[in-house]
């Protein structure tokens, strides 16, 4: 089955160096993730890093960082057993000169044992609040 995916835009008034910190520090992520116990990055934050991610009543799980482009772009990877390769991706997009929007984009490459329905179940669980967490982003780099 081919990857399946939901992202989501909002224009924002702040520029990629006010968002980036947002992306990466972990005491600032939590303002808008505030799920969010843990985010480590094992060495250099650069494509293909390796870390660790834990969000409340879940177990701690590894990550890599499949792309990672300073001030524009930052996707987590998770090999999920029995599902497939999950990513979380943040993005800044240039949408006009000088103006930006956010962009959240949750994407899976089901694993091929996985039905259609079974994944479709999976994406919709985790993507409900993309939308609630990119306007809390939002409301924090706008201030």
């Amino acid at each position: 089955m081919n990857a399946i995916s939901i992202s989501f835009i909002l224009p924002t008034q702040s520029n990629p160096a006010q968002i980036w910190q947002y992306f990466i520090e972990l005491n600032l992520r939590q303002l808008w993730e505030t799920d969010l116990e843990d985010f480590r990055i094992i060495g250099e934050l650069k494509t293909g890093a390796k870390g660790i991610f834990k969000l409340q009543n879940m177990p701690e799980m590894e990550m890599t960082l499949s792309k990672v482009i300073n001030e524009q772009e930052f996707t987590e990877q998770f090999d999920m057993p029995d599902i497939g390769l999950l990513f979380f991706s943040h993005q800044i997009i240039q949408i006009a000169e000088n103006q930006y929007a956010l962009k959240a984009e949750i994407s899976l490459k089901p694993d091929p044992q996985l039905d259609t329905k079974a994944s479709y179940d999976f994406i919709k669980q985790i993507s409900d609040d993309i939308i609630d967490k990119t306007y809390k982003l939002n409301s924090l780099v706008e201030r």
